[in-house]
């Protein structure tokens, strides 16, 4: 459905929590602070489920000044007390205080820090006719650095070679609706839909685990117009008990904690991540192995890089393309667009927003 002339979207935030007194109210501080930089409505809706510790009192006292503030306590039934059912109570309570086919739908989580430009960005894509947008999601520095050398050497090392699958990703598809600079992730604590897309699909799934992918799923099977877009961030904490079996934290504990020679958890060597479907088992990499993995990856990097160079010159007299680590040199240079209370995003931090790949 095509948006009206000039419109003032409604936006309408789900936010599920579960024993989050630790997390929410900074949470919640942070929405407040776009909503501010958002010229239209915003409502917050925050689902407390099966909490038994302050989350619920905080919500009561707490006081915002440019998004209205809605919550409801829950207790699921122990067959449904999982993140797929809490994420599409919440989803669904906020697309009850939203009234447009064309508002705004979005999600994050308690734990999550959206930066002051969230809403607003979101509402941009939108408006330039996405109909579903997965935002990029980052960890705290503070928090990353507070793990370790040791640690925070395995999680840089892990998204340094993400962000190159990312780029040699990229530069296979067909430019589409969904074009570079992207990237190729998908989860709960940035995620936005159109209301009049969320009713088409029928609501959010409401698998136990995996509900954020499953909901973005549902979006592509509905020919959706999706839309991965760099500039469009949140910074979730780095936990390693989390309310979710099987969830985020549960992987970063194994990241964190697994020997060096054990298969890391949906990190495969570079063919396998390019054509996910032909992975195999044997094809997953582990601290041992990921070094030589990046270094591949950079190699063909390098090589594509100076090939667009060549092609470049020959059709246009001159080279536009980046030199080779422009992709990460990218990422260095946008550090300072973090808000000083997250942290800033480092060189190891996927954000690259140049180098678009270059298809002969």
């Amino acid at each position: 459905m095509s948006a009206p002339p000039n419109p003032v979207r409604h936006v309408a935030v789900a936010v599920p929590a579960r024993n989050e007194e630790e997390h929410l109210p900074a949470c919640l501080a942070a929405l407040d602070r776009a909503a501010e930089r958002y010229r239209g409505p915003v409502t917050l809706f925050v689902l407390a489920n099966h909490c038994d510790d302050a989350t619920i009192p905080i919500l009561r006292r707490t006081r915002l000044h440019h998004a209205r503030l809605r919550w409801a306590a829950v207790s699921l039934l122990p067959g449904a007390r999982h993140a797929g059912w809490a994420r599409r109570l919440a989803l669904d309570g906020a697309a009850a205080c939203l009234g447009h086919p064309t508002d705004v739908l979005a999600t994050t989580d308690a734990d999550t820090l959206v930066e002051p430009r969230w809403i607003e960005r979101t509402a941009v894509h939108v408006d330039r006719g996405a109909e579903a947008l997965a935002g990029r999601v980052l960890t705290r520095r503070a928090e990353r650095v507070a793990l370790g050398a040791a640690a925070m050497g395995r999680l840089n090392l892990l998204e340094r070679y993400c962000t190159a699958i990312e780029w040699l990703r990229a530069d296979r598809e067909v430019v589409g609706d969904d074009p570079w600079p992207r990237h190729y992730y998908e989860g709960g604590a940035s995620l936005a839909l159109t209301l009049n897309l969320y009713r088409r699909i029928g609501g959010a799934p409401t698998p136990s685990v995996g509900e954020d992918r499953a909901l973005f799923a549902a979006a592509v099977a509905a020919r959706a117009r999706v839309r991965h877009p760099l500039d469009v961030r949140v910074f979730t904490s780095i936990r390693t008990e989390g309310r979710a079996p099987g969830g985020v934290a549960d992987v970063f504990a194994h990241w964190l904690a697994q020997p060096d020679d054990l298969p890391l958890h949906e990190t495969y060597a570079v063919p396998a991540m390019l054509e996910p479907e032909l992975a195999r088992e044997e094809d997953k990499l582990s601290f041992q192995t990921l070094p030589d993995a990046l270094a591949t990856a950079r190699a063909l990097i390098r090589a594509r890089q100076s090939e667009a160079a060549v092609l470049q010159q020959q059709r246009m007299g001159r080279i536009d393309h980046p030199p080779h680590r422009a992709w990460e040199d990218e990422a260095v240079r946008r550090s300072g667009d973090a808000p000083a209370e997250l942290g800033a995003v480092t060189a190891e931090s996927p954000t690259l927003q140049a180098a678009p790949p270059a298809h002969g």
